[in-house]
This record gives structure tokens, C-alpha cells and sequence, in this order.
């Protein structure tokens, strides 16, 4: 059990620091070559933005389900992270619908 702890804690972790170098240092280059290349530059920081922060989410929700495994046993935990997986991935998904054209 610990062991599935700190895995997706450590995920979680990932997800945010990976997020937030995406939203608050503009580095699309962590995103697929397709989103570099089809993101016009007026459009980058927007891009960024809202994906980063997506991303962001969905960590967030795997570092709150990560502590919530360490003070209870229940597979409730998780609920965190789905919630956290499915407003993260919508952000993801509008940021590159809007700007990847």
C-alpha cells in the first residue's frame, strides 16, 4: 500500500511541477511537436496557459488522492483523482481545440 502511495504521490508531483513549467514558463516544447508547430505565437502563451494549467489539475488531483490514501484505505480516495483527471483533460482538450489550428 505505501508503495502505491508514494507512486502516485511522485505522479502527482510530476504532473505539477510539468504543469507549471508549462503554464508559468511558456515551455511548450514539453508538449508533442505537432502542438509546437500548429500554435501560432500570438497564440502560445494563451496555449500554455490553459493546458498548463489543465495539467496542473490533474496532478493535483493525483497529489490530493496520495494523501488522502496515507489517513485511509478506501478505494474513495481516488474520486480525487478522477475529478482532478476529467477537468484537467478538458482543459487539455479545449486549449487544443481553440488554439491548435
Amino acid at each position: 500500500m505505501i508503495a502505491g502511495i508514494i507512486i502516485v504521490g511522485a505522479v502527482g508531483i510530476l504532473f505539477v511541477v510539468l504543469g507549471w513549467l508549462l503554464w508559468k514558463k511558456e515551455m511548450i516544447t514539453l508538449m508533442h511537436d505537432y502542438h509546437v508547430n500548429k500554435v501560432s505565437e500570438e497564440n502560445k502563451a494563451a496555449y500554455c496557459k490553459l493546458s498548463g494549467i489543465g495539467l496542473l489539475v490533474i496532478g493535483l488531483g493525483a497529489v490530493v488522492t496520495a494523501i488522502l490514501l496515507c489517513f485511509s484505505e478506501s478505494p474513495k480516495g481516488f474520486i480525487a483523482f478522477a475529478i482532478g483527471f476529467v477537468i484537467g483533460l478538458a482543459m487539455m482538450i479545449a486549449a487544443g481545440r481553440k488554439y491548435n489550428r
